[in-house]
């Protein structure tokens, strides 16, 4: 009986993956390849194509969906954001099944829930996708932390909407490759600081960033 894709955590695996040493499923090896998994040059499924031509689109996917995010952002606007992507890259490791679907529902009620309190009302807005709702709730955390005396301390509306508004960019560029394009990109952009959801060892080293460190 085939094993569970390690990558997915939903397929059979059906294909021997030398760069993972696991069996991954048809699926994750068509649409991780090259992007997610360092796959050798004698990988048998790559099948002959062009692994630089590969690494090349992505890399061409990546820096637009960056430039588009950081666009018209200050400099301390552009830090938040940065603060927003490895914390997103977080999530994605305890929520599992997330997809730039789910994403995109979660990130659209978090958007609604500041603008609504930057114009002076105070009102959590639920995702169109209920199964986002606790996703909706994780957002607002990313953007919290503790200053030296233990207190909550968060941004300005201003600076969290042009974040918001940054990562909507960011997402509707490029053809979507797979339903974790978008997602795919953040841990790119940011380095695969945590394993994914159910995967790895305790304790085990992260990736080294691959873009931004």
């Amino acid at each position: 009986m085939a094993s569970v894709c390690p990558l997915c955590e939903a397929r059979k695996g059906r294909r021997a993956c030398p760069a993972k040493a696991a069996t991954i499923c048809p699926q994750c090896c068509g649409t991780k390849r090259l992007v997610l998994i360092d796959c050798p040059d004698d990988c048998a499924y790559l099948g002959g194509g062009d692994p630089g031509w590969a690494r090349e689109t992505t890399l061409r996917r990546d820096a637009a969906r960056l430039y588009a995010m950081i666009e018209g952002l200050s400099e301390g606007q552009v830090r938040l954001l940065f603060v927003g992507l490895v914390g997103v890259v977080a999530l994605r490791a305890r929520h599992h099944g997330l997809d730039d679907a789910l994403f995109a529902s979660a990130l659209a009620a978090f958007h609604k829930t500041v603008e609504t309190r930057a114009n002076g009302v105070v009102y959590e807005h639920a995702p169109d996708d209920l199964r986002a709702a606790a996703l909706t709730r994780d957002l607002a955390g990313v953007f919290t932390a503790q200053d030296a005396a233990g207190r909550q301390a968060a941004p300005a509306d201003r600076d969290l909407l042009a974040v918001l508004r940054g990562l909507d960019r960011g997402r509707e560029i490029g053809e979507e490759a797979s339903p974790h394009s978008f997602l795919d990109t953040l841990v790119r952009l940011v380095g695969r600081r945590f394993p994914a959801a159910g995967s790895g060892p305790e304790g085990a080293e992260p990736e080294t960033p691959r873009i931004i460190t």
